[in-house]
């Protein structure tokens, strides 16, 4: 009886402990963080690469109740994004997208101008993605919980490691141009949870609050660095869509990280060379420069830029690279 009266009263205290000043348990909010902080990569005003992501394979042998791969690519998305670095372009629920288009698309819908229209899906020219390579969780009792005049309540603490194999691809030829495997641990990297143009699951919502999440948390802004350092080497490149009147109009703009003022080579699209032995793409060849372009006004998707040099009346589809 002693024993139950002694574990009624630290449950009691406890609960006080937790308690509001409504004596109801308080809300539990899940904290975010800001990515970028945590990656360290500093303000960024360079050019930016359209990338998608997709689920990472799980070759670990590693089971249990959350959908691994599928959180780590919603993770990346994330990640990528706070960088600063990349346009990120949805992959992983791009066939709902494709099912709302046909549908709209079957006359089955009320007629609309606004509504999902087929022909318009940005593409990617890369993908970002990898395997789980290694899980391990491990317990470890005696440690953790909260101790009241020498009791403890709770314990126990969590380890987790995580190993993957980050990788970038590029879309056009299917070639892996970057590769990478990466280690996390638990309690190096918070979660973050402050995805803008993505909804967070339940379930990723309950991962994150895992060791095992935040050693993936860590794992993928070490994928993020690692990409973003990579692509800082790529050169930029656009296309001609139209002229309008004396300017060019390019289909880059400020989500693409142009701004007013930068410059412009317009090139000639080069032949694409490959290995007359293997078949293995080699590249293109350097196109015939064109001109020069300036920025003068810049919109979220375009540009309209002034001709500095070269032709007046490029084609829609002229190549442009900065320079």
């Amino acid at each position: 009886m002693k024993n139950l009266v002694r574990t009624v009263g630290i449950g009691a205290l406890v609960c006080g402990l937790f308690a509001g000043e409504s004596g109801a348990f308080p809300r539990l909010l899940t904290k975010t963080a800001d990515g970028d902080a945590q990656m360290e990569l500093g303000e960024y005003h360079g050019l930016k690469h359209a990338i998608g992501c997709k689920e990472f394979e799980n070759q670990s042998g590693w089971a249990g109740q959350w959908q691994i791969g599928e959180n780590l690519s919603i993770m990346l998305e994330s990640a990528l994004f706070d960088t600063g670095r990349f346009v990120i372009v949805e992959r992983e629920k791009l066939g709902d997208v494709l099912g709302e288009q046909d549908l709209a698309a079957s006359g089955r819908t009320a007629a609309a101008k606004k509504v999902a229209r087929t022909g318009l899906v940005r593409p990617a020219r890369y993908i970002g993605s990898g395997a789980v390579t290694e899980v391990s969780e491990e317990t470890a009792g005696g440690v953790g919980g909260i101790s009241i005049k020498g009791i403890r309540v709770g314990g126990g603490k969590s380890k987790a490691h995580l190993a993957i194999i980050a990788k970038l691809i590029d879309t056009t030829t299917g070639e892996i141009v970057a590769k990478k495997r990466i280690v996390g641990e638990a309690g190096r990297a918070k979660v973050n949870l402050g995805l803008s143009f993505r909804g967070v699951s339940t379930e990723m919502g309950g991962f994150s609050k895992t060791p095992l999440g935040e050693a993936a948390q860590d794992c993928i802004n070490q994928a993020a660095v690692f990409f973003a350092q990579t692509m800082e080497a790529y050169p930029f490149e656009g296309s001609v869509v139209k002229v309008s009147g004396d300017r060019v109009i390019i289909n880059r703009g400020s989500k693409y990280g142009v701004a007013p003022g930068a410059t412009f080579v317009m090139k000639e699209e080069g032949e694409l060379l490959t290995d007359p032995d293997t078949g293995e793409i080699l590249g293109r060849e350097e196109g015939v420069e064109l001109g020069r372009l300036k920025v003068e006004k810049v919109l979220e998707k375009m540009s309209y830029c002034e001709v500095l040099s070269g032709e007046k009346d490029p084609p829609a589809g002229t190549r442009v690279t900065g320079e």
